[in-house]
């Protein structure tokens, strides 16, 4: 893992995605396909007046699919991860494009999360949590769970992202700027009561 260059999600992401655009699919054409099979066995006084025009859900349902695979490879094409050395980038979209920038420095917590469909593939996905971030619940974070404002999914290596991070974040100030210098407070702190013991020791005109 090299600070600084861009990485991109295995291609078994959009493996991933087909499963679960199949699982979505099969009741969807099941439900299509079932009334052309019942009208053409039990009605076919109906089939040879109307039976074609029982055939445009059907048409439908395969033009959304098709259109759905389409997005899947433009969507996984527009995917790049970045690991900066102040900050995680990542940015993602097909017609409105996404770019979220986490400075480490207000990293809270570094999660990895692998479904059943991800693990049979071999990715994983790491979320980055900060504090206060109010993203939308739910999504590949897991149902009921707060959304992290980044997430590096679709990638083998996840548990070497997560440790990568957080030895970036590791020492870091919290709720810092990244390449802004932090005061040293206790330095500061430790060289006035310098000067006050100083004071102090002078001798009294």
């Amino acid at each position: 893992m090299k600070i600084g260059e861009k990485f991109k999600p295995h291609p078994n992401l959009k493996k991933v995605y087909g499963v679960y655009l199949l699982l979505t699919a099969i009741p969807m054409l099941f439900s299509t396909v079932l009334p052309i099979w019942a009208v053409f066995t039990f009605a076919p006084e109906v089939w040879s007046e109307a039976g074609v025009y029982l055939f445009i859900p059907l048409i439908a349902v395969l033009m959304i699919i098709g259109f759905i695979v389409y997005w899947i490879n433009k969507y996984y094409d527009s995917i790049t991860y970045v690991l900066e050395k102040d900050e995680v980038v990542v940015e993602r979209g097909v017609w409105w494009k996404m770019r979220h920038v986490v400075p480490y420095s207000r990293v809270m917590s570094v999660d990895i999360i692998q479904g059943p469909i991800s693990r049979r593939f071999g990715v994983g996905s790491v979320h980055v949590h900060t504090a206060g971030y109010t993203g939308p619940a739910g999504g590949s974070a897991g149902p009921g769970t707060r959304g992290a404002e980044a997430c590096i999914w679709g990638v083998p290596n996840f548990t070497e992202i997560r440790d990568t991070i957080i030895g970036l974040v590791r020492g870091r100030p919290l709720f810092t700027t990244p390449g802004v210098t932090v005061p040293d407070v206790f330095s500061e702190m430790l060289e006035e009561l310098r000067r006050i013991r100083k004071a102090l020791d002078k001798p009294s005109s």
